[in-house]
């Protein structure tokens, strides 16, 4: 799990913030939301094919803002089919693109 700091921006929300991936990511990954007890740790996913995929969720703390990031699987057979070690390794491309995202992007400074 990785964490950016953005710019502390109290009135953003996680559906804006899925926004701002939707339309930096639509027409390239899914952005869809997490089903089942994944949810609550999480707003949605970036889904680049069922083995890869990385979460995100918006914490606001007090003075801060933060983004939180994670690669996973997004859909449970593949989960069930590659154990976390193999998955762990194609999550890397889509992590680091996301985090590169995270950190250019004029919306999060």
């Amino acid at each position: 799990m990785a964490g950016a700091e953005i710019a502390h921006k109290p009135e953003l929300t996680a559906g804006a913030v899925r926004e701002i991936f939707q339309q930096r990511f639509g027409g390239v990954y899914a952005i869809e939301d997490l089903k089942g007890p994944m949810a609550i740790r999480r707003d949605f996913v970036v889904v680049k094919n069922p083995f890869v995929g990385v979460s995100v969720k918006l914490e606001q703390g007090s003075g801060t803002t933060k983004l939180v990031y994670t690669g996973l699987s997004p859909r449970l057979w593949a989960r069930l089919l590659f154990s976390g070690l193999l998955s762990f390794f194609l999550w890397n491309g889509l992590t680091r693109e996301i985090r590169e995202f995270i950190e250019s992007a004029p919306e999060f400074k």
